[in-house]
């Protein structure tokens, strides 16, 4: 186990320290020891990218669902603790537990998109464990890939023992049970990989062999090294209604905000469009839809269980979903009287309709996107996407019809057939949907806006343009030009950010590069890279040396990957894994790319066979609305009382949550409100909130045993009432104390409080008398003058003009009303309240026991508060004290 009190530390001085707590309400943590495996499911990115992954949290809850495996969760830190960690000598850990990453028997890796090769690489590298499958023993994890780019796992083939391909709910279980039997058998590792070869989906490989061409360089074949194994077959779900349902008994809900905060539930999975650049419309085919019935039960077992505000329905086209219309008007009736909104993050431009915008607007406006991917009617039929100009801007004026001021667009650049004309379009056509945005604005609604996106198209494995080449960045550049030169110098209400075009293209090439390419992966990574898919730590110079390197060792570089064109009879290097769509389907495909012929949807016309169905257990899965049958509805409801109770709650901050921020820990309440069913009002006016008041912000890295939060309620209830159903729905490190009646009138919490008392618990290395020799110094002195920097300066160009404050001085004399040394290393002080303001337990203690700053090591617990109507008792001597972590 990593040393708790180290990992406290370190966790406290890094960026979002609740990237690193845990302990959310719905995690799972069992016992280690009583276990056969523990499975340790790793995201390489950060925390608040990893749990807005959907698949991730799948796998997360079905290894979980079996009593005999620990499944918990690891995340690449953002480099500053990533620093920290190895600074100490301290390894990756799990969020559950705390576990060392290297001592888990499985390391199951998500291989979302191609730029976090080198983020694997960090990760494994953190862990402990050996970067190449080959240097790996007995002792050491088992390290899977599974996700989209495990379609072509050949970049990054030699640092994995093996990939689950396709759709992994039922692939990891027979895996689990692989590795569970293999374990303690005292058969090879060798057999272990032998073993998992033989399971439908699973690629080892090391069990191919590539050959090149000596001149040409172009690979020649895969040799299989294993008798029997020479094609892995995807994994699929044929039916969706019959996958576990635990993600949404009891989901994990995070302290801090993910970049996809809400409640997801897929619609639909697969994608039967034909969009020939589109990678995950071909490998996730046939079109599989969730019954209607099912996706309400989900949203209502969900939301009950997570409190969240905001329902997702996911899917490639939500729009497809023939029986979107009844079932939102379903999830209205349901949930639109509770402030409940959804979300429909894909939508075509060709289903977008009027009352579809009214039904998505009429809880809360966010932001509202369409990908049209292609501005000009010839190339939309050279992509197959099937939309015209026409729907675009139906679309469009739906969307700013119905209360929407801002509206993202997204095209791509770099399309095979494309012409500079097609480029000069996509400026053309966002001012056409400028235009008919300013028709239908309602008055008084502001001024309409769009946000135009561009990314450069790259060729992705089997699609029909994996054949085709990729443009090099410098003619990205030219391009995105034009567009900029189309909208005119300062672009207004069109807002043009171009896609950085070296990223694209080193993304090209580890998604068609071999197992040459690894060469660069591990070169990029020696360089120090490592989260390339943020702006800021994506490195153009090291990558071009990583690649350079790989074509000084191989011969092969960033042209030979992602900017040539392959011949058919070329072997690529994923032919030894089967997706489904043949190649010969994809081939016909890239013909009627180049004729401009479009192939229409195989749910709405003939199958166009292109292999992914056996017609009897895997096919089309649809629902028609002509079938919808409506929910019963939900009893009327009540009118609200007139009569509110006020409820003052005390409750506690505790072991790891110290690390979260006021504002995370009222987002940790409101939920465990919502979840607890507490009727709280709400305020009037354009944006509503409840009614809930809490009292200050308790610094980060404190714990206390005297938070406190007002509730106004409708209704009459009775505190106890309250704290019974509050208490159950707080996750741990939040316990409630106690609840009381509150008279409307009494002032609120923070203008009520006197003082505030603290106990600070210091380590060993300080005794008692060094503790009493600086209380004594500070007892003798007239003034203790700290100084508090002024808040940074909001960015931006609006803020430019913003003075920065000036330098606060605060008199500790004024403030510390209470200091003394008590037995056993630790000191009680207490802290005058003022509204205009006080002063932090990092100041006293930095002022009288540090030297500008705190000294390590010292715990600090907020034990008690005094309010001018009533003092909250502090622990009486001989109590024992709470330490600012429990045992975690």
């Amino acid at each position: 186990m990593n040393a708790p009190e180290t990992l406290d530390e370190l966790i406290l001085r890094a960026q979002k320290p609740s990237r690193y707590v845990g302990e959310e309400f719905g995690a799972v943590k069992k016992d280690l020891s009583a276990v056969r495996l523990r499975f340790g499911l790793a995201f390489p990115d950060t925390y608040e990218v990893g749990m807005s992954n959907l698949g991730f949290r799948l796998l997360y809850h079905t290894l979980n669902d079996r009593p005999e495996i620990a499944c918990e969760r690891l995340f690449l830190p953002w480099p500053d603790l990533e620093a920290a960690l190895r600074e100490r000598g301290e390894p990756l850990f799990s969020l559950e537990s705390r576990l060392p990453a290297r001592d888990f028997d499985v390391l199951g890796i998500t291989l979302q998109f191609e730029l976090c090769y080198t983020s694997c690489l960090a990760l494994l590298d953190l862990a402990g464990v050996p970067l190449l499958a080959k240097d790996r023993g007995p002792g050491d994890p088992l390290v899977v890939g599974g996700g989209p780019c495990a379609y072509n796992p050949e970049p990054v083939a030699d640092f994995f023992d093996c990939f689950v391909v396709g759709e992994g709910e039922e692939a990891v279980h027979e895996l689990s049970r692989a590795v569970m039997d293999w374990k303690g058998s005292g058969a090879s590792r060798g057999a272990l990989l032998e073993a998992l070869a033989r399971i439908p989906g699973v690629y080892v490989p090391s069990f191919f062999r590539p050959h090149y061409h000596p001149e040409t360089k172009v690979l020649t074949g895969l040799e299989p090294l294993l008798p029997g194994y020479e094609k892995v077959e995807r994994r699929v779900m044929p039916d969706l209604d019959a996958l576990s349902t635990s993600a949404y008994e009891r989901p994990v809900v995070p302290f801090m905000q993910t970049v996809h905060d809400r409640l997801p539930i897929e619609l639909q999975r697969g994608c039967t469009r034909g969009c020939r650049f589109c990678q995950v419309g071909m490998i996730t085919r046939p079109t599989r839809q969730r019954s209607p019935g099912e996706i309400l039960r989900l949203a209502e077992q969900g939301l009950k269980a997570s409190g969240y505000e905001e329902v997702g329905l996911l899917s490639l086209s939500s729009g497809d979903y023939d029986c979107l219309n009844p079932l939102l008007d379903d999830f209205l009736a349901r949930w639109e009287g509770e402030r409940i909104s959804m979300s429909l993050p894909s939508l075509r431009t060709e289903t977008m309709s009027e009352s579809l915008a009214q039904k998505i607007g009429r809880v809360r406006k966010t932001g509202f996107t369409l990908a049209p991917e292609a501005a000009t009617e010839r190339m939309r039929a050279v992509i197959n996407k099937g939309n015209r100009e026409e729907d675009l801007l139906r679309a469009v004026e739906s969307i700013f019809k119905n209360g929407w001021s801002l509206l993202k667009l997204y095209f791509m650049i770099g399309l095979p057939e494309e012409r500079d004309e097609d480029v000069v379009a996509i400026a053309q056509l966002a001012k056409k949907c400028l235009a008919a945005a300013r028709r239908v604005l309602p008055k008084g609604q502001g001024s309409a806006a769009i946000n135009l996106g561009a990314s450069t198209f790259v060729p992705k494995p089997f699609t029909p343009f994996q054949w085709e080449p990729m443009i090099p960045p410098e003619e990205t550049r030219r391009r995105q030009a034009l567009v900029s030169a189309e909208l005119g110098g300062r672009h207004g209400a069109i807002s043009f950010k171009p896609h950085e075009s070296r990223q694209s293209s080193i993304e090209g090439a580890l998604a068609l590069g071999d197992r040459r390419a690894g060469t660069a992966v591990l070169h990029a990574f020696r360089k120090g890279q490592r989260l390339d898919g943020w702006t800021e730590w994506f490195r153009e110079d090291a990558w071009l040396e990583a690649f350079a390197e790989c074509e000084r060792v191989h011969g092969v570089g960033i042209a030979f990957f992602a900017h040539r064109r392959r011949r058919f009879d070329e072997v690529l290097p994923w032919d030894r894994i089967d997706c489904g769509v043949t190649k010969a389907y994809l081939q016909k495909q890239l013909a009627a790319a180049r004729n401009l012929a479009e192939v229409p949807d195989c749910v709405l016309a003939p199958c166009t066979v292109c292999g992914a169905c056996d017609y009897e257990v895997v096919k089309n899965r649809v629902y028609e609305a002509k079938d919808y049958v409506p929910a019963p509805l939900p009893p009327p409801r009540a009118p609200l009382p007139e009569a509110r109770s006020f409820v003052r709650v005390r409750y506690g901050k505790l072991g790891r949550l110290v690390a979260l921020s006021h504002l995370e820990i009222m987002h940790a309440i409101l939920r465990a409100v919502r979840r607890a069913g507490l009727p709280v009002a709400w305020s009037q006016g354009f944006h509503p909130k409840p009614r809930v008041s809490f009292g200050p912000a308790l610094p980060v890295g404190v714990e206390s045993r005297c938070e406190y939060l007002d509730l106004e309620l409708h209704g009459v209830h009775e505190p106890a009432e309250v704290a019974g159903k509050l208490a159950p729905q707080l996750p741990p490190g939040l316990p409630l104390y106690e609840a009381r009646a509150i008279d409307p009138r009494e002032r609120s919490i923070s203008d009520a409080q006197l003082a505030v008392h603290y106990l600070a618990s210091f380590p060993e290395s300080w005794d008692v008398t060094d503790l009493s020799e600086r209380v004594a110094t500070f007892q003798g002195q007239e003034r203790s003058v700290v100084h508090r920097a002024p808040p940074p300066r909001p960015r931006g160009k609006r803020n430019e003009k913003i003075a920065r404050g000036k330098q606060r001085e605060i008199d500790l004399k004024c403030i510390v009303t209470h200091l003394s040394v008590e037995v056993g290393g630790q000191v009680t002080f207490s802290l005058k309240a003022d509204p205009t303001g006080s002063a932090k337990p990092a100041e006293v203690l930095a002022a009288i026991f540090g030297d500008g700053a705190p000294p390590r090591g010292v715990k600090v617990l907020k034990e008690g508060v005094s309010f001018a109507r009533a003092e909250v008792p502090r622990s009486q001597p001989g109590q024992p004290r709470t330490p600012r972590y429990s045992d975690a």
